[in-house]
């Protein structure tokens, strides 16, 4: 159909091969977790780990999200942008490295690391969506790779020296992420390189935007810490572990869902030109396909689950087929959420999206009810907490996209008329 918006293959393409490496990276250091920390350790591993994607939300949606919508090559924005990162990633290496010397979880040396870490983290993903802004998708698996190569390297002669700890993995992650941080910077085309201006940042108008869409992007990751917090406070790190396994069995979906949600952003920048009916229309596709996708990834979860949990765990522990269940409905969920807030926040509504995202908030009360009040009802946790997303996403839609829709159908609809009465 003439004038139909659809998705450019080839950077859509490029989009899923990148964020095919990305959940290739995150899936074999929670796998070496898995089989090398046992189900306590791989708790420990997981919550901190959560810790650092939660930060790192922050700064995807402060700086990641801001610099794909507003005009990067504005100078004042592009300072806003530049002090925003250093005043972000700073804090959060700083705050990173209080809270592993304040809790003892990992010796003093590798709690001095876990700053670097922190920092290294949130840079390399701050490029990592430089190189999605500027078109660049296809030269994210070499951003990813490296990551994976430099952190695997580091625990191979870790274990040489006695055996990966908890303290040699943050090694590995401050490693792989400061190696990958430059392989993006030299990826990035040099006239995208932040490298200046710095003076008389705008740092309001990239507030104005990126504060609300960091609030939306922390929601989820707040959900999975707070999730895993419930978790091993009712039930013990123990108990939480073989839950904690079946995420990462069904990672690569969530992270394949989030990646796409990055390429979906600057995708409905180019259509806003059309108006709000051509990025619904386009945004109605992709959750539906995005959705589809994702359940039949679970569906060959489950299937694989006999042979593929085992390889996982060692054979210490078994992975439950609910909680399998339960994290695939919790991302098809969330595919069906991310193109109507991306949209949305394209169109400046992300403050609404914000609130009506407060329906996933609700659903960690079911979380709660579940594993206080039923027997073996943590395996089933991830399942009530796919109820929120499903919710938001109907609630966007109907309240925010659909009535500015039908303001534009009618208000093309009096123009054309104007124009018939005119002639």
């Amino acid at each position: 159909m003439p004038g139909r918006p659809r998705l450019p293959r080839r950077r859509a393409t490029g989009a899923l091969v990148g964020q095919g490496t990305q959940a290739l990276a995150g899936l074999v250091l929670q796998v070496a977790a898995a089989r090398e920390l046992g189900a306590a350790g791989l708790a420990l591993f997981s919550l901190a780990y959560g810790v650092l994607v939660l930060a790192t939300a922050v700064s995807s949606g402060l700086v990641g999200d801001s610099l794909t919508v507003l005009d990067r090559h504005e100078p004042g924005i592009r300072a806003g942008l530049h002090v925003t990162t250093a005043l972000v990633a700073g804090s959060a290496g700083v705050a990173g490295c209080l809270l592993a010397l304040a809790t003892g979880a990992v010796p003093p040396w590798a709690g001095l690391l876990v700053g670097p870490a922190a920092v290294a983290f949130m840079l390399e993903d701050t490029l990592r969506r430089l190189l999605m802004a500027a078109g660049r998708f296809w030269s994210l698996p070499a951003v990813d790779l490296t990551a994976l190569g430099l952190a695997l390297v580091t625990l191979v002669l870790a274990g040489s020296a006695g055996g990966p700890t908890l303290g040699s993995f943050v090694v590995a992650l401050a490693v792989g992420q400061s190696g990958a941080a430059l392989v993006a910077w030299a990826l990035v085309p040099r006239a995208e390189r932040p490298r200046g201006p710095w003076r008389r940042p705008a740092l309001r108008a990239v507030a104005d935007f990126g504060v609300w869409r960091a609030a939306a992007q922390v929601i989820r990751p707040a959900l999975l810490t707070l999730l895993r917090l419930v978790v091993v406070a009712a039930a013990g790190a123990t108990a939480y572990g073989p839950l904690e396994a079946a995420r990462v069995y069904t990672a690569p979906a969530m992270v394949l869902v989030a990646g796409l949600g990055s390429f979906l952003l600057p995708h409905f920048v180019s259509l806003r030109p059309l108006g709000v009916r051509a990025g619904l229309r386009s945004a109605d596709r992709a959750a539906a396909g995005l959705a589809v996708l994702v359940a039949l990834l679970g569906v060959l979860a489950v299937v694989a689950l006999p042979w593929a949990g085992p390889l996982l765990t060692g054979g210490g522990y078994a992975v439950p087929v609910g909680a399998v269940l339960g994290w695939g409905a919790y991302a098809a969920a969330g595919a069906a959420l991310l193109p109507y807030a991306g949209l949305a926040s394209v169109h400046g509504r992300q403050r609404r999206v914000l609130a009506l995202r407060a329906l996933e908030v609700g659903s960690l009360g079911l979380v709660a009810l579940l594993v206080t009040a039923v027997e073996g009802g943590a395996v089933w946790s991830p399942l009530a907490l796919a109820l929120g997303p499903v919710l938001a996403a109907v609630a966007v839609r109907r309240s925010v996209l659909a009535p500015r829709a039908r303001a534009e159908r009618a208000t093309s609809a009096g123009a054309r008329s104007a124009e018939v009465v005119g002639t």
